[in-house]
């Protein structure tokens, strides 16, 4: 068993909260907007008998202000196996989709619309066109001896 205190400021509370898929990240949202993910991977794991209760904090990966009001709901999704993505609610009066780092897919409902797999596509040719890139600098690299 184990407690640690979760908002992201002294008085606040977290009102929303959920965990990946393999329950190594606990998501939560807070009173202030504002997301937070711990990795829960080892937490509270102990097989010391009788149970240990943890009292210190798990590893916080990744935090920002996802709405200006409280957030009320937010759920892990894996969207056709192309990554892991967050739907957060808001008494804001918004729904928003985000990836685990923070950087915001779209908002639900805008008028200027987004298309998921669009930003799949060009995020996976970033990737592969980076991949290009720096193999061909270590290609570079190792024709004249440099490491």
């Amino acid at each position: 068993m184990g407690k640690f205190y979760g908002p992201s400021k002294p008085g606040e509370s977290i009102l929303a909260m959920c965990t990946d898929a393999t329950n190594h990240h606990l998501i939560c949202g807070d009173t202030r907007g504002e997301i937070r993910i711990w990795n829960i991977e080892h937490y509270c794991c102990s097989v010391i008998s009788p149970v240990h209760f943890e009292s210190s904090t798990p590893l916080l990966v990744h935090s920002w202000q996802a709405h200006l009001s409280p957030i009320i709901f937010c759920e892990w999704t894996d969207y056709k196996d192309n990554g892991d993505f967050i739907l957060t609610g808001s008494t804001d009066h918004t729904t928003r989709l985000w990836t685990m780092n923070g950087e915001q897919i779209g908002i639900f409902g805008q008028r200027q619309s987004w298309d998921l797999e669009l930003l799949i596509t060009a995020r996976n040719e970033i990737e592969e066109e980076q991949k290009r890139e720096k193999s061909a600098r270590k290609i570079d690299n190792d024709d004249y001896g440099l490491y």
